[in-house]
């Protein structure tokens, strides 16, 4: 399998709402013109690819922090997007939230990103993030949204 290939399937299991396969081959058709990516010549999967990032799929590849308190906001966050309950499920949402939840009188605009967490900034953060999984989750269980 290419390169190319293995970016496309990583990229498909990022999005909610790609995992039904008439739905992912009506978004190939969509995106390139053909129902397989085995069929498709490579400027066919470079416009599928770019398609997926335009919904929002990551980009390349990335290196795990070393530090497990941020591996663990990145975990919680990844498992929001792949529920459906994030509206911006990039990293610049997660800046935003991080941002939101380290706000302080001393330092109004919070921690600009998640790998500059302190282990403290970090618990408030995921704890933030499994409350409002849990109220989501929990309304979806009830029918609502």
């Amino acid at each position: 399998m290419s390169d190319l290939m293995k970016a496309i399937h990583a990229s498909r299991r990022q999005l909610v709402g790609l995992e039904d396969e008439e739905i992912w081959r009506s978004f190939l058709e969509q995106a390139a013109g053909g129902r397989s990516l085995r069929a498709m010549p490579e400027a066919g999967l470079r416009k599928v690819l770019a398609a997926l990032r335009a919904r929002g799929a990551g980009g390349g590849r990335f290196r795990p922090s070393p530090k497990a308190h941020v591996r663990k906001v990145f975990a919680l966050w990844g498992d929001m997007r792949r529920h459906g309950i994030l509206e911006n499920p990039t990293r610049a949402g997660l800046r935003g939230f991080v941002a939101r939840m380290t706000a302080t009188q001393a330092r109004p605009e919070g921690v600009g990103d998640p790998d500059w967490l302190t282990p403290q900034e970090a618990a408030k953060v995921v704890e933030g993030l499994k409350a409002w999984r849990g109220r989501v989750l929990a309304k979806q269980e009830h029918g609502e949204r």
